[in-house]
Parts: structure tokens; C-alpha cells; sequence
């Protein structure tokens, strides 16, 4: 028995080292957690199949541990907000106005597709975020 026998493909995590009790029955490792998860349905596998007893006796199919949840992401209660703000509320024909998109936390993944703009009447320029990606700007037309 060693570590590859061990299947960790929905563990969320690693084991360390594996160390025997004296019988050579219980076998322990310190389990750490896959950064920034929140999965309740972890699971770690023994294959049976690559173990022998000491009278040579190969095990069959594989011991599955009970699901156990694995929480590390960070404390964040508040979630994700955004206030929107235009420079000039009342446009005419021709005039263009910014744009600024304020959230509460750094975000990314943010693009112009991810703007609706079925009632605007106008079209968006590029979106320019700010270093820390809090901030981000554009052109209203």
C-alpha cells in the first residue's frame, strides 16, 4: 500500500506522507485543502485492486471514504455589488457622456458583454478598469 493507491480526483485536496500503525492496518496522512473551494461532496478512494494482504491476497475494487465538505474560501458575507454613475444625465444627438461602474470589491472576468443595454439607447466603448479593478470607466454614446 502507498500513495498511489490512494485516488484524490474529488478529494479538493492532498495527503501528505502515509505511515503505518505497527499492525500495518491503519494507515494515516494529514489531508490539506485545494485553496478557495466550497464543495460538499468530497470523497477520497482506496483502489483495492493495487493492495496485498501478507498471505499475498490482492484486495478487490475500492474503499471510498464518506462525503466530507471542504470550505476554504475566504469570509466574504457581503457579496458583490456595483453602482453605476454617468457624468451627464440629460444628453442630446451627438454628445457622449462617461461611464463609471464602482464595485465594492476587486472583480474580474468584467467585459462589455457583460453590460445590458436593451433600454439605453446608446452604445458603450471599451471597458477600462483601474489597478486594483474596482473602477471601471468607459464612453457612453
Amino acid at each position: 500500500f502507498d500513495a498511489s493507491d490512494i485516488v484524490l480526483t474529488d478529494a479538493n485536496g492532498t495527503l501528505g506522507t502515509l505511515t503505518a500503525n505497527a499492525d500495518g492496518k491503519t494507515w494515516t496522512a494529514t489531508f490539506t485543502p485545494t485553496a478557495n473551494v466550497n464543495d460538499t461532496t468530497n470523497t477520497i478512494s482506496v483502489n483495492l485492486a493495487g493492495v496485498t494482504d501478507t498471505a499475498g491476497n490482492a484486495g478487490v475494487s475500492t474503499a471510498t471514504s464518506a462525503n466530507y465538505t471542504v470550505d476554504t474560501r475566504p469570509a466574504d458575507t457581503t457579496g458583490l455589488t456595483a453602482t453605476i454613475t454617468l457624468a451627464d444625465s440629460a444628453l442630446t444627438v451627438g454628445e457622449t457622456t462617461a461611464v463609471t461602474i464602482r464595485f465594492n470589491e476587486p472583480v474580474t472576468g468584467f467585459a462589455n458583454d457583460d453590460i445590458v443595454l436593451t433600454d439605453a439607447n446608446g452604445t458603450l466603448s471599451t471597458l477600462t478598469p483601474n489597478a486594483d479593478r474596482t473602477v471601471w470607466t468607459a464612453t457612453f454614446t
